[in-house]
């Protein structure tokens, strides 16, 4: 009885599963109904149900717990685990000790917080409201990790007796949840000054002492320095950059400390493999995650989560893409590097007042598609909070879950069920390569800046969200003009991985590492192609002049400032040959040295350089998606791709039909919404052939297949989505047409169900038809 995984997936007692699962949330749903709804999950296509186990519930009080539901049925954590496995499903536990979960403080038990307020994160100022529905803690504070100890020495027993390797129906236990100071993080000086943290000999001193010798912290913080108790922890702006940058990075070490501390409880007890969804809610700094938990050999399979709209409809378009794209990519890159399997623990399917079918679709279908094969939908079943247990959303909890409150179910259901089955069904799609001729090269450092929106005297603006993944981002721009893109970390990578890819694009702001600016000259010279916007970088991470990648190319970028304030931001037209009067948004500065390629008002203000074997694109101005009709930005980006030789390994005739290649798979999306029409040529091969095109008649996915056998069946291509073979019969799916074009081998005579076929050809022992259908599921019988 093991738990194992290759990297992609799960091998579970040597078999290889997709886990394929909903949230649960026994405490919330009366008993009599969880065989209801375990049975709809699995009927939907599910085969892991996910679960928190929260720590106020079953310690109402302290040292009293209840695990059975003797003071209430639905704290029968035993019960439900022995469901679960009756079921025939595989579970995944989160014992916290805190779950979020929309639930109350947490799941942190009142009498803790009540008995002990000392373990409240602190701000500059002193304590923080008490009526803050998540109250943040000192994780690593003595008294909460005491308790915090307690409570696992209460709950592991019960979690280790159901684990798969005690022949129980637990696959995997997650530390916390999205361990980050319950997001205040996100704000620089919000926490946390608790007298553990920033008292002389505290943390913050210590962190200091570990990383930085006293002259080297001097140079940092511009002033001598004699002593690290001389540092005390920022709590304002008036701070210099690199130290307001160390105090993010120092609260990441805490976190990082404390999932330690809570993996060394967990190894005691659990022996299948131990998860852990976002440490930080952050994505780049997904880095000294990968850092820490490699240096200290933790084993830990890192998770990820995919939110698009919350108590409001849902919303996931077009304008999203760049971010999935960007997510996906940054993910994949510390998931390979971990190598452990890739998982989306919370792929919304509630939270919303209305989830349109299509746009989830959308969501759902990009995942896999994009490397993500193990999905988990958060929160599958909606239920209520128990009287006493109410969090900021009342009394129920089913914001348009898939299964409602009364056990109906809701139309997303549909997307869930047939993307479950073509993952069960085409085991091979899991091993189909995903290599994109791009990367996008992160930063790190301006995550945290971008953030807190602090620009302490740059010249360039830190509003990255809009610039790179809002809806006018420069990602959502690569992501419709068909250049899918990996993402690399640009501090982790090697420049051998760099040359990987045909081409890498950088985002850059005034500073950049003397580490990555040389790596940058190095990938250059040794043959990669770069295309570097908005500006060149003149500093190193310490803020001192340090400007080795200008130098080397030749290029100067003038340095004009570019402006912050929304209202006043300017739209201004640049032109390239064959590309007229294209939109650019705030500052375009002018570029001088190498060939200048792009121009505005007679000035040039981008430039081709070729050096050693290599070459740079150097843009003085942002690149963005404005979706308008001349539709000038796509063509733009042909053009790079263009100057520098690069081929996309796919063809489409309607440019907004999107594709991503997948081996011998390639997936189209159409994002849009509005019907796309065309052909595609993929490794060699137009299709469709008797078809005038491909319709895709509304948002939604294909997954078309090109060579893949289904048994002794090859299909050389379809236009539909081959969902499986059962038996003599193949299931497909096109609900955006109601003409699919399917080539066969290996097969004299075919009949189909559901459908009629109204054209075929037989050639060089491939037969070829092309089926009516109604918009949906159909069957080919051999």
């Amino acid at each position: 009885m093991k738990v194992e995984h290759d990297g992609r997936v799960y091998v579970i007692d040597g078999e290889r599963v997709v886990i394929y699962g909903g949230t649960l949330q026994f405490f919330r749903i009366p008993r009599r109904h969880w065989r209801d709804r375990l049975e709809k999950m699995r009927r939907h296509g599910l085969n892991t149900v996910d679960t928190y186990v929260a720590w106020n519930w079953h310690e109402p009080e302290n040292g009293e717990f209840d695990f059975t539901g003797e003071t209430h049925p639905q704290r029968d954590l035993v019960g439900f685990l022995e469901l679960v496995q009756e079921m025939g499903m595989h579970a995944i536990v989160r014992p916290g000790p805190y779950i979020c979960g929309e639930w109350r403080n947490g799941g942190i038990p009142e009498w803790l917080i009540n008995g002990h307020p000392e373990i409240l994160a602190r701000g500059p100022d002193g304590a923080l409201p008490r009526d803050i529905y998540y109250p943040p803690i000192t994780y690593l504070h003595p008294t909460y990790l005491e308790a915090v100890s307690r409570w696992y020495e209460g709950v592991l027993p019960i979690i280790r007796d159901y684990l798969h390797t005690n022949g129980g129906p637990i696959v995997s236990v997650s530390i916390d949840d999205e361990p980050s100071y319950w997001e205040t993080i996100f704000q620089p000086f919000l926490t946390d000054y608790n007298d553990v943290v920033v008292k002389p000999g505290g943390l913050w001193e210590e962190w200091l002492r570990e990383n930085y010798t006293l002259d080297e912290l001097g140079e940092r913080y511009g002033r001598p320095i004699g002593d690290y108790s001389e540092v005390y922890a920022p709590a304002s702006e008036n701070e210099p950059l690199p130290k307001l940058l160390d105090w993010h990075r120092f609260k990441i070490w805490m976190t990082n400390r404390y999932v330690e501390t809570l993996y060394d409880h967990l190894k005691r007890y659990i022996d299948v493999p131990i998860s852990i969804l976002d440490p930080y809610l952050l994505l780049a700094a997904w880095k000294h995650f990968y850092r820490y938990v490699s240096e200290k050999n933790l084993d830990i399979h890192l998770w990820t989560e995919f939110w698009y709209s919350f108590y409001r409809s849902f919303d996931f378009k077009e304008d999203r893409l760049g971010h999935i794209y960007y997510k996906t990519g940054i993910y994949r890159f510390y998931q390979r590097k971990l190598g452990t399997p890739p998982l989306s623990i919370e792929t919304q399917a509630s939270l919303a007042h209305t989830i349109e079918p299509d746009e989830a679709e959308l969501l759902y279908a990009l995942l896999p598609a994009l490397g993500i094969h193990n999905i988990n939908y958060y929160l599958y079943a909606g239920g209520e909070n128990p009287e006493g247990y109410e969090s900021h959303n009342g009394i129920t909890w089913d914001v348009y879950s898939p299964v409602g409150l009364d056990g109906s179910e809701r139309p997303h259901v549909e997307p869930i069920r047939w993307l479950g089955e073509f993952l069960s069904g085409n085991p091979g799609f899991v091993e189909s390569p995903l290599r994109p001729r791009l990367a996008f090269g992160t930063y790190e450092p301006y995550e945290p800046l971008s953030l807190w929106g602090l620009r302490d005297g740059l010249k360039e603006s830190v509003n990255l969200n809009e610039y790179l993944f809002g809806e006018r981002g420069l990602l959502t721009l690569l992501a419709m003009s068909n250049a899918p893109f990996d993402v690399l970390d640009l501090e982790e990578a090697s420049v051998g991985e760099m040359l990987a890819y045909g081409q890498l694009w950088v985002y850059s702001l005034d500073f950049m590492s003397r580490d990555v600016q040389d790596k940058l000259v190095e990938f250059v010279e040794r043959g990669g192609n770069l295309v570097i916007l908005p500006m060149l970088p003149y500093l190193d991470e310490n803020m001192k002049p340090y400007s080795t990648l200008a130098d080397y190319l030749g290029v100067e970028v003038e340095p004009a400032e570019a402006r912050d304030n929304v209202r006043l931001i300017p739209f201004v037209s640049v032109s390239s040959d064959g590309i007229d009067r294209m939109i650019t948004r705030n500052v375009v500065r002018e570029v001088r040295g190498g060939t200048p390629v792009v121009f505005a008002s007679g000035k040039p203000v981008g430039a081709l350089v070729r050096k050693g074997r290599g070459s740079a694109v150097v843009l003085g101005f942002r690149l963005q998606y404005f979706g308008s009709h001349h539709d000038l930005h796509r063509k733009f980006v042909d053009k790079l791709l263009s100057l520098q030789g690069i081929e996309r390994d796919f063809e489409v005739t309607d440019r907004d039909m999107i594709a991503i290649p997948r081996g011998n798979y390639l997936v189209l999306a159409n994002p849009r919404g509005h019907r796309v029409f065309g052909k595609v040529r993929y490794g060699g091969t137009e299709v469709p052939k008797l078809m005038d095109g491909i319709e895709m008649r509304k948002r939604g996915v294909l997954f078309l297949p090109f060579e893949v056998r289904y048994g002794d069946v090859e299909v050389v291509y379809s236009t539909a989505t081959v969902l499986c073979r059962d038996g003599d019969v193949l299931h497909l799916r096109n609900h955006l047409s109601n003409l699919s074009e399917v080539a066969l081998r290996n097969v004299e005579d075919v009949r189909v169900v559901g459908g009629k076929i109204v054209d075929e050809s037989l050639s060089d022992g491939v037969l070829t038809i092309v089926i009516e259908h109604e918009p949906g599921d159909f069957e080919l019988e051999f």
